[in-house]
């Protein structure tokens, strides 16, 4: 276990949201939730290091999902089809184009660089978990350095966006994962982060359940200011918040997590029935209007490097 300061502003002057193994079960002994006084940063400390945080990435993580075309249902593949070309003209259309040279970090199994490939850009992605790293290079041929950023051997200002989906709040230190991300974005490159929406109502309902907070594995968890605030102090405007990627899934982890502490024999059941290919059409309109009202599960900010 590490102790840390406030990754943002320095400070180390905190108040304790969530204390203690009793906030999760896999919460080590002593860890906490903290509040940064002087800027609100949101993050765990102590906290795992980073010899000891493999630990809690199994390989069947629920993250590291198989590629599309494994799919048992025909319309989960349409939907899954759907949201990755999705998510690809939102990188074309605040890129403003339609190739070059994308790298994903923490790219899990290598879904969405595959969609990109597939559309004509040159990819590269960058993937902690061994496992996932291996499935993205021998099932899709892809470019995939396991291990993190800060050591990935990765040419300065080559880059014509660079994704984070669901990483930020994996790393030791967002601020200088951010640094090195602007070293390698050309000037007026796209950066796209996706991370757990603290503005979102799962988090007022589900409490210390709510997945957003995943301790260890998170380590930090962002507000709009105070990821607005890193990215603007280490070279980067942002351009748009939006919430545009799936919000079931997390909504039924978070519930699930919720029974198992409250009702432990509801807990599986239910998310089985939730998890049942085509219940989640039912729920559709309301998330889609939770995404619209920018209130869903989780949230994007696209923004851009700051012209040198």
């Amino acid at each position: 276990m590490e102790t840390v300061s406030c990754n943002l502003c320095g400070a180390d002057n905190a108040e304790t949201i969530f204390a203690g193994p009793g906030w999760h079960q896999l919460v080590p002994e002593g860890s906490s939730l903290l509040r940064c006084r002087n800027c609100g940063l949101v993050y765990l400390n102590p906290r795992p290091t980073p010899e000891e945080i493999g630990a809690y990435y199994p390989d069947d993580y629920n993250c590291f999902r198989p590629a599309v075309e494994d799919e048992r249902f025909w319309l989960m593949r349409w939907m899954r089809r759907y949201k990755l070309a999705h998510r690809r003209r939102l990188v074309e259309k605040f890129s403003e184009r339609r190739t070059g040279s994308i790298l994903d970090v923490g790219c899990s199994t290598g879904l969405f660089l595959h969609e990109m490939d597939q559309n004509g850009w040159q990819t590269i992605g960058v993937e902690p978990v061994s496992s996932a790293a291996e499935y993205a290079r021998s099932r899709f041929g892809l470019d995939v350095f396991q291990g993190i950023l800060e050591e990935a051997p990765l040419t300065p200002q080559s880059y014509d966006v660079v994704t984070f989906w669901d990483v930020l709040e994996h790393t030791f230190s967002p601020t200088e994962t951010l640094k090195r991300t602007a070293a390698l974005l050309e000037p007026g490159g796209l950066l796209a982060i996706n991370v757990p929406n603290w503005h979102s109502p799962d988090r007022q309902w589900f409490g210390p359940h709510w997945i957003g907070y995943d301790p260890p594995r998170h380590l930090y968890v962002f507000t709009r200011e105070t990821l607005s605030a890193l990215l603007r102090k280490t070279g980067f405007e942002p351009l748009v918040w939006m919430c545009f990627m799936p919000s079931y899934y997390p909504f039924i982890l978070s519930l699930e997590r919720w029974l198992v502490a409250r009702a432990p024999k509801w807990a599986k059941p239910v998310s089985h029935i939730l998890s049942f290919p085509g219940v989640r059409f039912i729920f559709e309109p309301y998330f889609t209007v939770m995404n619209w009202l920018q209130h869903g599960s989780v949230i994007a900010v696209f923004a851009r490097k700051r012209m040198e």
